[in-house]
């Protein structure tokens, strides 16, 4: 039969098992709004009982540890749709921007000045022909001009934006990796005692979700505790060592590369998603697309109107091309004709009421001369307008779906790991309870013992 001292013993465990519930619960809500933190629950095991003959009489309960509440999966799944959102979110802000550059289909400040450019043609050819219309398609010429200038140097404004993004994040990435590979190393000096360190698990957890956004990793965790971090194949943490990125990269055929260094040997990665694809598709895909194709309106306005004004002749010059330059960055009126309006030609003859060039080329607008293809110049630029307009579409739907994905997921996975006061509160009323009634019979034990003490 147990004695009095087998019983305090039995009390006593309650006592500290329900400080360290108390503490534990603590500690969950002192942290309820830390971010990356997961709760934490007390484990509690029944002893040993002693064995007797009519029996085995417990001996009280012992605390086994403190297990941090994760799901591993559903963080990991978390990661990977967050990467995929950051890249959507990176591109949709890019063509966003693109797309206040040029402005939309139904008011884009470059097609009024295609307009306004074959209008003034159109003007010229009307008859009388009249000095001050040459004067008037040479203005709406610079204006043109200007426009597609200003595209250009708009372009590459965001264009210098993204490659300091880029290089903003590779360090970001980089600082990530360090600090990872610092978490793994105080890891490993918490646990060698062989009890996990739940907070500095929490904190490197916290720090590849992060990395995880700038470029999707994926983890493999060791037998000592800490966590390789992999990127397209290579192993960029393991352990307390970091392999860290240099600020170069390369579109290839089948992604994007950036540059590693490792011992002075220098090594590629691809890029699958996060915010660092995405800025970099945004700048080497998307905008130089829409660069390609505002380049290839210049050249098709330059060579088609060039075609035409060569043919024409004027009281003082013959076989004058319009136009210098080939693409949206090198457009420009001929200087001869920017110095002297009279130089612009409407027709192929000096004949009074000759019009034919200045016909044909405000025709332009809507039929194409067919030196550069079917579509018109307007048909081309319309073409561009309408391809970036589905396309900013497309991604902002992929952006809306990606964040109800993921707020799907992070929803799932703070009602697994994330901290409810209104369970705390429950869970610390029960051990307060607990205590309460383990300090009760610790107090009838002491009574006892009086008895005892007195009856001698």
């Amino acid at each position: 039969m147990p004695g009095l001292n087998s019983i305090m013993d039995t009390s006593l465990s309650a006592l500290f098992a329900a400080q360290a519930g108390l503490a534990t619960t603590g500690h969950n809500i002192a942290n309820a709004n830390t971010p990356g933190y997961s709760r934490q629950e007390v484990l509690f095991a029944a002893r040993k009982p002693d064995m007797t003959a009519y029996g085995a009489i417990g001996r009280g309960v012992d605390v086994q540890g403190i297990r941090r509440i994760q799901d591993e999966f559903l963080l990991n799944n978390l990661r990977s749709q967050t990467a995929r959102g950051e890249s959507f979110g990176s591109i949709d802000s890019a063509l966003s921007e693109v797309e206040s550059i040029l402005g939309s289909i139904d008011n884009d400040h470059l097609g009024d000045a295609l307009s306004d450019f074959f209008g003034a043609w159109n003007a010229l050819a009307q008859p009388p022909i009249s000095p001050s219309m040459k004067t008037n398609v040479v203005t709406r010429t610079v204006s043109l001009v200007t426009d597609f200038h200003a595209i250009d140097e708009s372009l590459a404004a965001l264009e210098a934006n993204i490659e300091s993004s880029i290089n903003l994040e590779i360090g970001n990435l980089n600082r990530l990796l360090t600090q990872i590979a610092d978490m793994n190393r105080q890891i490993m000096g918490a646990e060698s005692g062989g009890e996990p360190a739940n907070d500095l698990r929490d904190q490197r957890d916290l720090l590849i979700t992060q990395v995880s956004a700038i470029a999707e990793v994926s983890v493999h965790e060791r037998e000592d505790g800490t966590k390789d971090i992999i990127l397209a194949g290579r192993t960029m943490v393991a352990r307390d060592s970091v392999t860290l990125f240099e600020s170069t990269y390369e579109k290839s055929s089948d992604g994007y590369r950036m540059t590693i260094v490792t011992g002075g040997t220098r090594n590629e990665v691809r890029l699958s998603t996060g915010k660092l694809e995405g800025l970099l598709t945004s700048r080497d895909v998307h905008i130089r697309d829409v660069r390609a194709k505002l380049d290839g309106v210049a050249k098709k306005l330059i060579d088609e109107v060039n075609s035409l004004h060569s043919q024409g002749r004027t009281a003082t010059s013959s076989g004058l091309e319009f136009f210098t330059g080939d693409n949206m960055h090198t457009i420009g009126l001929n200087e001869a004709i920017f110095n002297n309006p009279q130089l612009v030609a409407t027709g192929r003859t000096t004949a009074p009421g000759d019009n034919d060039i200045a016909l044909a080329i405000a025709n332009l607008g809507n039929v194409s001369s067919g030196t550069s293809g079917a579509l018109t110049v307007n048909d081309v630029y319309r073409d561009l307008l309408t391809d970036l307009a589905s396309n900013r579409s497309t991604f902002e739907f992929m952006v809306n779906n990606q964040q109800n994905v993921v707020a799907s997921l992070e929803s799932k996975l703070a009602s697994v790991a994330g901290v409810s006061l209104d369970e705390e509160g429950a869970s610390m009323v029960r051990y307060q309870n607990s205590y309460n009634a383990a300090a009760k019979v610790i107090s009838t034990v002491q009574e006892l013992y009086d008895t005892l003490l007195n009856m001698v």
